[in-house]
C-alpha cells in the first residue's frame, strides 16, 4: 500500500501512475484520481487565462481590428495606407477582372491570387522573382494579357491537373499518381 501525498489515502500501487522507462518500478507520489483532478484544474486555469488575455488584447488593439475590417469589407475605404504588397496586389486584381475567381466565382479576398493563364508561372518567377517582384513587373508592364484572378483552390488545381481546373474536368487525375 502507498499513501497519496495529495488526498492522504492509502491505496494499492496500481492506483498510482508509473514513471515508465525513466524509472522502472517506481510510481508517482499522488494517486491517479488526484493527478487527473489537478490536470483538469490546470487546464481550466489555462483556458481562463487565455480568455482573459484575448479579451484584454482585443480591448487594447480594437483600432487594429477595426482598420483590418476596412480592408475586407465590401465597398469600404481604408483610412490608412496599405503596405506596398497589398497595394500592388489590389491594383493587379482590379486590372484582371476584380475580386472574383474567374473559374468558380468565389469573392473572398484572402483566397484570391494572380494566375498565369498559360501555366508558365514557374518560368516567369525564375526570370522576374516571386511575390512582390511579379506584382511590380505587372504594374511596370501595364498589366499585360496572360494573367487572371483565381482562388487558391482553382490555381492549385490547375497546376496539379495539367492546366485544367478540377471544377471543369473532374475526371482527370493529378499528375504523378
Amino acid at each position: 500500500m502507498k499513501r497519496c501525498t495529495k488526498c492522504g489515502e492509502l491505496k494499492p500501487p496500481r492506483a498510482f501512475h508509473s514513471y515508465g522507462k525513466a524509472r522502472p518500478g517506481q510510481r508517482e507520489t499522488e494517486c491517479s484520481v488526484c493527478h487527473v483532478a489537478r490536470a483538469r484544474q490546470r487546464a481550466a486555469a489555462a483556458r481562463r487565462w487565455i480568455r482573459e488575455f484575448a479579451a484584454g488584447w482585443r480591448d487594447e488593439n480594437r483600432h487594429l481590428l477595426e482598420s483590418a475590417r476596412g480592408l475586407v469589407g465590401p465597398g469600404s475605404q481604408p483610412q490608412f495606407r496599405l503596405p506596398i504588397y497589398y497595394q500592388l496586389r489590389h491594383d493587379a486584381i482590379l486590372a484582371y477582372g476584380g475580386y472574383r475567381c474567374a473559374c468558380c466565382g468565389i469573392t473572398e479576398p484572402f483566397f484570391l491570387s494572380i494566375d498565369h493563364v498559360n501555366n508558365d508561372g514557374g518560368r516567369h518567377r525564375r526570370e522576374v522573382g516571386s511575390s512582390t517582384s511579379i506584382l511590380h513587373w505587372l504594374r511596370k508592364n501595364r498589366y499585360p494579357p496572360g494573367f487572371q484572378v483565381l482562388c487558391t483552390n482553382c490555381n492549385t488545381g490547375r497546376h496539379r491537373n495539367g492546366g485544367i481546373c478540377p471544377h471543369k474536368d473532374p475526371v482527370r487525375k493529378p499528375r504523378g499518381r
